[in-house]
């Protein structure tokens, strides 16, 4: 991937409001052992730990079939190019149900849905430049 083309899809990564959730970079702490001084760190996990409400097309079910609307944990997206070239039948999402990070991000609704409609409304090479730079975390 071009210097060009990395820089284009981290910033539509940002501009379709992924990195809202999926953020950059997290601020960590080190308290030095016996020094009493804190050590400020990054980290770049892509994701803010939270839980979100992704929509009722998430949602779980009962053994019954009976919805359960559940909030999901900001899926870390470090490690994803290594899962996506290593592991077979690579699986994403917070339960693996989906087969690509395309049909992953299609699967986001609620809080992401904004991301999600401008994830479809992208052009062609929009979305190649996005998905490959997902390849390089």
């Amino acid at each position: 991937m071009h210097s060009e083309q990395f820089s284009s899809g981290l910033k539509l990564f940002t501009d379709l409001g992924c990195a809202a959730c999926h953020r950059p970079e997290l601020p960590i702490d080190l308290t030095g052992r016996g020094s009493g001084t804190q050590m400020p760190h990054v980290i770049a996990p892509y994701t803010d730990l939270l839980l979100h409400d992704l929509g009722i097309e998430l949602a779980d079910e009962t053994a019954t079939g009976a919805r359960v609307p559940t909030k999901w944990r900001t899926a870390p997206l470090w490690g994803l190019g290594y899962r996506i070239k290593y592991q077979q039948p690579a699986t994403f999402l917070h339960d693996g149900r989906a087969r690509s990070v395309e049909e992953a991000i299609l699967w986001h609704s609620g809080e992401a849905a904004r991301a999600r409609h401008g994830f479809l409304n992208l052009l062609r090479p929009q979305r190649e430049a996005l998905l490959g730079w997902l390849e390089t975390l």
